[in-house]
């Protein structure tokens, strides 16, 4: 039987969670001397302890504390949603659970206060989308977990962080605009809202120096003082021939203000962009853009969570996850 035996059983036997179990027997604190007792002495009668110490890791249940800042939640579609449910369903085939709390504009505001996941036990911290620095930095400093950085990154601090490739991701997207002819070809996003956006920004820039390009255009598409979590921009009564977009709520943005105008995507103007998780355009439009491995992103992400939670390496600092040019409908070649 003792080869046979798992959380499950002992847990079921001393009705109690898994969790509580796991926790038990690897020294955790927060179960009473008795239920402390019955796990340990279910252990021992069913020889858990002597025969399944190799299996124990692997049905240990890790409990993830998941930071979104509530800017992103109110977002729609939000992006960070996404990732989070991406990651929840990674974790739960690891045996392991994922507990979001949602991180509001004061609270993060807070940034010289010691700081204390929402007064549950963790074993490890996933933020997932870029905060405020100094907000980041008390977190690390106070959380005395292992900490993963998602889709952000800061270069001065010495964590894990998990990004999608943003640079070489635009740099494709606007190369693919050239190669079609265009060389009239404006960004749409703000490049100080986020390190995402600087580096996607950066690609773009970089695709046209390389291609004898000099004229770079920008429209920035949120207001800093929101936080760039408000979606608004106005175009220009001039428009180039292409536009290359951030993010796919921006994209979609776009198209509403040119279809409003009267403008036929791609015959009068073409577009390309970044990111793709949700297929909200009209129902003939296919949009070219760089798409992420959403998939690949929360792997990884929980992975090195697991691996730093266990001891078993150091901060690696930047991880670049690759994503893929998806070829839609949304450009056409301009004649010579």
């Amino acid at each position: 039987m003792g080869k046979k035996v798992t959380l499950q059983m002992i847990a079921q036997r001393a009705g109690v969670s898994v969790v509580t179990v796991s926790n038990v027997l690897s020294g955790k604190k927060g179960a009473s001397d008795q239920v402390r007792n019955l796990i340990f002495s279910l252990a021992e009668e069913t020889g858990y302890q002597k025969s399944a110490l190799k299996d124990r890791e692997k049905e240990r249940t890790y409990r993830f504390g998941v930071l979104i800042a509530e800017r992103y939640v109110k977002e729609y579609p939000s992006f960070y949603m996404h990732i989070y449910k991406e990651i929840a369903k990674e974790a739960a085939k690891r045996n392991s659970l994922t507990i979001l709390e949602v991180i509001d504009e004061e609270r993060e505001r807070l940034e010289n206060q010691a700081y204390k996941f929402a007064d549950a036990e963790i074993d490890g911290l996933l933020i997932i989308g870029e905060m405020s620095t100094l907000f980041v930095d008390m977190v690390r400093k106070s959380a005395q977990v292992p900490i993963v950085g998602v889709d952000f990154y800061d270069v001065d601090m010495d964590m894990d962080f998990i990004i999608t490739d943003s640079f070489r991701g635009m740099q494709k997207a606007v190369e693919r605009l050239i190669q079609f002819g265009h060389r009239d070809i404006t960004f749409v996003g703000t490049p100080k809202a986020t390190n995402s956006i600087m580096d996607r920004y950066m690609g773009y820039c970089k695709a046209l120096l390389l291609n004898h390009i000099d004229n770079t255009s920008l429209i920035c598409d949120r207001s800093m003082g929101e936080k760039g979590s408000v979606i608004e921009f106005d175009l220009p009564l001039k428009l180039p021939t292409a536009f290359v977009c951030n993010c796919e709520r921006t994209t979609g943005v776009l198209i509403e203000k040119l279809r409003e105008r009267g403008l036929r995507i791609p015959k009068d103007v073409s577009i390309v962009a970044f990111d793709h998780f949700l297929d909200e355009y009209p129902e003939e439009m296919e949009v070219t853009t760089y798409e992420i491995d959403e998939n690949a992103l929360a792997r990884i992400s929980v992975t090195t969570l697991l691996k730093r939670i266990s001891g078993k390496g150091k901060p690696a600092g930047i991880t670049v996850v690759d994503g893929i040019l998806k070829e839609g409908n949304t450009i056409k070649r301009r004649e010579e």
